[in-house]
């Protein structure tokens, strides 16, 4: 009897340790899986932001990174181009001043000037309305991935 009790407690302790292994692969996995979903997003929004490129530098600056690892994984998505803010946001009107030189000059311009009155940047984000339109999906495949 007392070899039955041990021979059931094997038995329970190796399904134990069946399943402990089952989630570690499963959290390895998972890494896997949102690095596929950080190519996704990014190559989403690199496809469908909607300014129009002069270097392709906005565009192509456009990234997405898996961090984390065991229980806390994180898909980022950022501008790594200086400018991505007021891309994303917009800017308000401002007046533009020269930082080392007495007064602003392009070519076309009539004269030198003192300052500039910009008319302010209309926003044209693509980072929340790429991660709005796949939250959902990329939360539905972690969620079959898991339920498995």
């Amino acid at each position: 009897m007392g070899i039955n009790v041990h021979l059931k407690g094997l038995i329970k302790m190796s399904a134990f340790t069946n399943a402990i292994n089952d989630i570690n692969r499963k959290k390895a996995g998972m890494f896997v899986l949102c690095m596929s979903a950080s190519a996704t997003l990014e190559g989403e929004a690199k496809a469908n932001a909607s300014w129009t490129d002069r270097t392709s530098h906005a565009r192509q600056s456009l990234n997405a990174k898996t961090l984390g690892g065991g229980n806390n994984f994180i898909i980022r998505l950022s501008h790594g181009a200086e400018y991505g803010g007021i891309l994303e946001e917009g800017s308000k009107p401002h007046v533009i001043t020269p930082k080392s030189a007495q007064a602003l000059y392009w070519r076309g311009a009539s004269h030198p000037v003192k300052s500039v009155q910009h008319p302010g940047t209309k926003a044209m984000p693509i980072i929340k309305p790429t991660i709005d339109k796949n939250i959902g999906k990329i939360g539905n495949i972690i969620f079959r991935y898991w339920s498995d």
